[in-house]
């Protein structure tokens, strides 16, 4: 990995994913949604700290992309279950945003599809 500035746009997308993150929860009309909510708040954090590590750890990119996955699939369960229709744009705002960070990653490693 050449540097860690390659990673900035998936920097910017967790940034984004928080953002909408902080939207879905701030709106949400059902409180036992929210532990599953701010489960997911950690996740992404955690990705993003794998992701700092990148350029001094090569496992830290495996890491990374399983944290990204995780928070997708996390993003799902609560994304189904949701019963408000206008807050679709925010869940898919999120798994835009993982997608992202996720194809960054993989193109600053050189590998991916």
């Amino acid at each position: 990995m050449k540097s860690i500035e390659l990673l900035t746009s998936a920097f910017e997308a967790l940034d984004d994913c928080e953002a909408a993150l902080r939207k879905l929860d701030a709106t949400c009309c059902e409180p036992g949604r929210s532990p599953r909510m701010k489960i997911l708040g950690q996740t992404l954090i955690a990705a993003r700290g794998a992701l700092s590590r990148v350029t001094d750890d090569p496992g830290a990119a495996g890491e990374a992309s399983g944290f990204l996955e995780e928070a997708g699939a996390q993003v799902g369960r609560l994304q189904v279950g949701c019963c408000a229709p206008k807050r679709l744009p925010l869940y898919t705002r999120i798994l835009h945003g993982l997608t992202t960070a996720h194809q960054t990653l993989d193109r600053a490693l050189g590998s991916g599809h």
